[in-house]
């Protein structure tokens, strides 16, 4: 027995709550840096997100130079300081990823396990393997989307209960 849900019960991807920074490029810092030469000094440090000190080239005109000069040669460890945030958010994430692994893969490996018995919302509840974020809300749209994907089947155990099991 196939079961479909309404489109509109489908879960909905969310967007992440905070965007992360984009990354930043040497190429794009040189051709900043560049922009030094038609008197328009400090662009790469905007760039580079330190905009007090690319206030100050552009007001000094670079430090007379010298400061323009030595950003020649410092600006590739400025570029990955500049990208720093966006490496340790990628890092972070990737490890929160690895410790779980997701939550379809979770319930598809929990159908197989369980064969013809199948599994209900409950026992998955309780046997899954969900972060600090994920409710029991969760949970349930994964396995409408699912079903919805016909990953799943779902029907009625000898006590009558809903069972989800591997089609």
């Amino acid at each position: 027995m196939r079961h479909r849900f309404p489109s509109s019960r489908l879960p909905q991807s969310r967007l992440p709550s905070s965007r992360l920074p984009e990354s930043r490029s040497i190429g794009l810092g040189y051709l900043f840096w560049a922009a030094s030469l038609l008197g328009i000094c400090g662009l790469q440090r905007f760039y580079l997100r330190k905009p007090v000190s690319g206030a100050l080239w552009l007001f000094t005109l670079g430090w007379c130079g010298i400061g323009q000069l030595v950003d020649l040669f410092l600006l590739p460890s400025m570029v990955e300081q500049a990208n720093m945030p966006l490496r340790l958010a990628e890092a972070l994430q990737s490890n929160q990823e690895s410790e779980h692994p997701s939550l379809e893969k979770q319930l598809l490996l929990l159908a197989r396990s369980r064969r013809l018995e199948g599994f209900t919302i409950n026992d998955a509840i309780l046997s899954l393997q969900t972060g600090n974020n994920q409710s029991s809300d969760a949970v349930r749209s994964e396995i409408e989307r699912l079903l919805h994907a016909h990953l799943l089947d779902v029907g009625n155990d000898a006590q009558g209960r809903v069972v989800y099991r591997e089609p």
